[in-house]
């Protein structure tokens, strides 16, 4: 058999060739090859199985209510029955989280959906390799991998993976690769469904990296004042975040099978500024609950998709499956109403009047609804721009009324007014608004004596994309050369280009080659030199994903 004989031979150094992508899908969580060539997707949020040739044409379509597996389809030969292998009990021990796997004579092909890399392991559990390449980009594919979550191995050695974060499928060539692939990134914050808020305070989460970020509002977009939690087995830690609640002085995380509880102290007068260690840990008790934690006549909820009414006499769930909000009264929990009319939903919140707002994650839009159900209006933009938003979660409502969204589709959060208009997108580090302020940056050098003034082009600095910075210098008398630089002070590297600075004739200062290729935190360095002495200047920003 073909497959045995090149899968033995791949798995010896196992890599694999990008050949081609084939987008427009809403939520693929499941795609195979079917025995002549054709390829199987099932899409779980457009309630669909399609059928499509190798090259993306559809050639058929099966309406299926939520479909988490390629089933029975029919094709051109027939029809095809999908059958989930039988996991040996290995399998997965080393994977952070595991997608559907596929079986081939020699071993097992294992995507790793949040390492975003493809494993190799022959059929006694022996590693054999990796690969995949961390998309950089928002949204970046071909050859790029984010968030894997299937796959499967034609008989000619075509792999075919599922991305269903990123609505597509790319197709790999198995190969020979170098024994060390190219390694991953890695401690990329990526903010999780979950949102709440109390005061001037918003708390968030990458439950990915067990992380959680108490962030403070007031400024154009809000800022973060401590990180706590991590990602490991300790009492304080977290593998995985499930929800949380953010309370006065109190925050409780549902993760690991347990309910977590922090305490912290805040200050609303206080001066803005980090504080490290704010946030100190309690107690772990173990909790089989899902959404919601009771404790005495009180109700913590636990996930982005429940929400209880201002007056505490009713409570609001998410059904995402079922396309609908149901309202239960409290505390007898019976339904008192529902309301349908989404591709899926996701996040809620209850406004001060009554009003209801969720998140429909299939149509990335907001809807808000009168506390009687009827449809009020939408508001939100689908699309990966600064403005826009993709695949909306949890929601919540600060004491102003602004409505602060997860846009998880874009690693990211959104800000909008009462009345549904765009206010502000943020991220950890790079943020938009509508006041922000265009370059050029002006900054003054750290002994004082220089001020620096430089725009880059384009305007917004890029991540991994080369790109100029026009500089001006004023005060400290001659000066006979400039140095511009730029390094990462928590990786202790710079770039991995060589800029070049010369002198215009309008005694501006250019620099070319200027590369920031990781996400994170960076530095620009302004060297500048009299003759005699030279003096920095610096500034820093910070690069989402």
């Amino acid at each position: 058999m073909l497959i045995s004989i090149l899968i033995s031979t791949v798995l010896a150094a196992p890599q694999g060739k990008f050949v081609t992508q084939i987008e427009g899908f809403h939520e693929p969580v499941h795609a195979v090859w079917l025995p002549d060539g054709t390829i199987a997707v099932a899409d779980r949020l457009a309630d669909e199985i399609s059928v499509l040739d190798a090259s993306g044409i559809r050639l058929k379509t099966v309406r299926t209510e939520n479909p988490m597996l390629v089933t029975t389809v029919p094709y051109a030969g027939g029809e095809f029955t999908y059958e989930l292998p039988e996991y040996p009990d290995w399998l997965g021990n080393d994977i952070r989280k595991i997608g559907v796997p596929c079986q081939v004579e020699d071993g097992w092909i294992v995507p790793d959906i949040t390492e975003h890399s493809i494993r190799h392991y022959d059929n006694d559990g022996n590693f054999i390799g990796k690969w995949g390449v961390h998309a950089l980009l928002p949204h970046e594919g071909e050859g790029k991998l984010h968030y894997p979550n299937s796959v499967d191995v034609s008989d000619d050695g075509k792999i075919l993976i599922c991305e269903g974060f990123e609505g597509r499928i790319q197709i790999f060539e198995m190969g020979e690769g170098d024994p060390d692939p190219r390694p991953l990134v890695s401690n990329v914050a990526h903010f999780g469904k979950q949102i709440d808020s109390r005061g001037d305070l918003i708390l968030v989460a990458e439950p990915e990296m067990g992380d959680l970020y108490l962030l403070r509002t007031g400024l154009e977009v809000p800022i973060e004042l401590t990180r706590f939690g991590g990602e490991g087995d300790a009492p304080h830690q977290f593998n995985w975040i499930d929800g949380f609640w953010l309370g006065e002085n109190e925050i409780k995380v549902r993760g690991d099978g347990f309910i977590k509880s922090f305490a912290f102290e805040h200050d609303p007068e206080s001066r803005m500024k980090q504080r490290p260690g704010m946030v100190k840990f309690q107690t772990a008790q173990q909790f089989k609950g899902n959404v919601v934690q009771q404790v005495g006549h009180n109700y913590y909820p636990l996930s982005h998709s429940v929400a209880f009414s201002p007056d505490g006499l009713s409570m609001w769930s998410v059904d995402a499956v079922g396309e609908k909000v149901v309202q239960f009264s409290i505390p007898d929990f019976e339904v008192k109403q529902i309301i349908q009319g989404f591709i899926e939903p996701s996040g809620i919140a209850i406004e001060k009047n009554g009003n209801v707002l969720c998140s429909d994650f299939g149509a990335s839009h907001i809807k808000r609804f009168s506390p009687e159900g009827e449809l009020i209006e939408t508001f939100g933009e689908k699309g990966i721009e600064y403005y826009q938003m993709l695949k909306p979660a949890g929601i919540t409502i600060l004491d102003d009324g602004t409505i602060v969204v997860v846009d998880w589709g874009n690693h990211r959060a959104q800000s909008y007014h009462r009345d549904g208009s765009w206010l502000s997108t943020f991220g950890r580090g790079r943020h938009w608004t509508r006041a922000k302020n265009p370059p050029p940056y002006s900054i003054v050098s750290n002994k004082g004596t220089y001020r620096v003034t430089f725009s880059p082009s384009p305007s917004e600095m890029p991540l991994n994309e080369v790109f100029e910075l026009t500089t001006t210098i004023e005060g400290g008398g001659r000066i006979e050369a400039l140095r511009v630089d730029a390094a990462m002070p928590e990786h202790g590297h710079g770039m991995m280009t060589d800029p070049v600075t010369t002198l215009q004739e309008d005694g501006s200062y250019k620099t070319t080659g200027m590369l920031l290729s990781m996400p994170g935190l960076w530095e620009l360095y302004f060297d500048i030199n009299n003759g005699h002495t030279i003096e920095r200047a610096q500034d820093s920003l910070v690069l989402d994903p």
